[in-house]
């Protein structure tokens, strides 16, 4: 119910939206999803999977304004009665979390893939954290090097970021590719891997920066589902084919 509940609803209304070039979808998950809970493995996962698949439609539905958000709201209800004191059900009213999902689905608020909590009058925004991570030498990995910077690999106090897609990861593994390339030493960031053909990725991702922004094939994505492919010319001055 907790997932293919949602799944279900939205589905019955996508098109729809589509259509009219508009919508809001609050999806609702749970502290036991985001934190996990002893006894709860069902329901954690499913209400961890609720803020995937809200992350997914925000992507999917933004360009045609539909919106979507997820809450972990904290409300007394006939569930939470089953292991909280009365007098707290009856503090924590769903009411207070009701104004916050109604500013959500105004036309006036532009949040789109967001997570939230909230319960009594207190609202917060959530966002994931990387840390700084170890760049290791491929060649010499093993559970033995992973082991010996370890401390580093879980050391947020330093480098720290908020990573907002896998392309920033996909970034720093490309880094690592170019080292183990040209026998150096590992490095903490970048972008610049060298393939076999002696481009660097550098360059292409700022070629296609160049091509998106210039507007091509922007006529299409409205008329049909789009993926954007290049085919990268190493010739000097080649551009990029739709």
């Amino acid at each position: 119910m907790h997932f293919k509940g949602a799944y279900a609803t939205t589905r019955a209304c996508w098109n729809i939206m589509r259509e009219k070039k508009y919508g809001r979808i609050i999806n609702t998950s749970s502290s036991a999803g985001i934190f996990g809970a002893f006894g709860q493995v069902n329901y954690a996962a499913a209400k961890l999977g609720l803020w995937g698949f809200t992350m997914s439609l925000a992507k999917e539905g933004e360009r045609r304004n539909i919106l979507t958000n997820c809450i972990a709201p904290l409300a007394g209800t006939r569930m939470t009665a089953t292991v909280m004191p009365q007098e707290a059900v009856d503090a924590l009213k769903p009411d207070y979390v009701a104004p916050f999902v109604g500013y959500l689905v105004h036309d006036s608020c532009k949040e789109n893939g967001s997570l939230f909590e909230a319960g009594a009058g207190y609202i917060a925004k959530l966002r994931f954290e990387r840390s700084a991570g170890v760049q290791y030498d491929l060649p010499t990995l093993s559970p033995a090097s992973v082991k010996s910077q370890w401390e580093k690999v879980i050391d947020f106090s330093k480098g720290a970021t908020h990573p907002e897609s896998n392309q920033e990861l996909l970034e720093l593994v490309m880094t690592n590719l170019e080292n183990l390339k040209n026998n150096s030493a590992p490095a903490s960031g970048g972008s610049t891997f060298t393939n076999e053909s002696g481009l660097i990725s550098e360059s292409i991702f700022e070629i296609m920066k160049i091509f998106l922004e210039r507007g091509e094939g922007k006529h299409l994505p409205p008329k049909i589902n789009a993926v954007f492919g290049f085919d990268i010319l190493k010739k000097k001055g080649g551009k990029p084919v739709l």
